[in-house]
């Protein structure tokens, strides 16, 4: 097991970051493809469209590898529990 992080609270946020980057990336994605316009040059048409599919990819390479390096930091924990919730996850687990 690697060592725990001296601030758990950058991994999370980090790792939050890098979760809405994926999910941006990916719905850019979608959004391109879905304003992809048509002009009326077949040889414009061709370019056109080459550089939207490259664009595309490189977004859903972006969003895939956002997504492994969140999965690589581990689950994401939720805020820090206070002191009280502590004591009422305890009191439950009894």
């Amino acid at each position: 097991m690697p060592p725990s992080h001296p601030r758990p609270e950058a991994i999370t946020a980090l790792s939050q970051a890098l979760s809405a980057t994926g999910d941006h990336a990916a719905t850019a994605g979608e959004d391109l493809l879905d304003h992809l316009a048509t002009v009326g040059d077949h040889a414009t048409q061709a370019a056109l469209e080459t550089v939207v599919d490259d664009a595309v990819d490189a977004l859903r390479e972006l969003s895939a590898t956002c997504r492994e390096l969140t999965l690589s930091l581990g689950p994401a924990e939720s805020a820090p529990r206070s002191a009280a919730q502590s004591t009422t996850v305890d009191q439950e687990q009894r």
